[in-house]
């Protein structure tokens, strides 16, 4: 391979990596400005009279729910279950092939 075929594979690799991780962090803003929206409605509703107590336990799962999400991914990133993740992949092939050696 020539110098010249590195640079624009690392170029095409950088491209592919930044278009990747800027429609993970869209996707994120997005995702996150409607469950603020939903949540926000929610606590409007509470307030008013005229549904009151309505949504008293659709709000109190949401928040159930994201604080238990919240919690196992501090737990994920505490115990170190998103270092070298790609481990696992390579560990599942291996024993594929032990399973078809010993003819499994």
């Amino acid at each position: 391979m020539q110098p010249n075929e590195t640079s624009v594979a690392e170029r095409m690799e950088r491209r592919e990596k930044t278009v990747l991780w800027v429609s993970m962090i869209l996707g994120i803003l997005c995702a996150g400005t409607a469950f603020a929206y939903k949540v926000a409605e929610f606590m409007f509703t509470l307030g008013s009279d005229d549904v009151q107590g309505f949504a008293d336990v659709p709000v109190t799962v949401y928040f159930t729910v994201t604080a238990g999400w919240l919690c196992l991914l501090a737990w994920c990133f505490k115990s170190g279950k998103f270092v070298d993740v790609e481990r696992t992949k390579w560990e599942m092939l291996e024993q594929e092939e032990e399973y078809e050696r010993r003819g499994e």
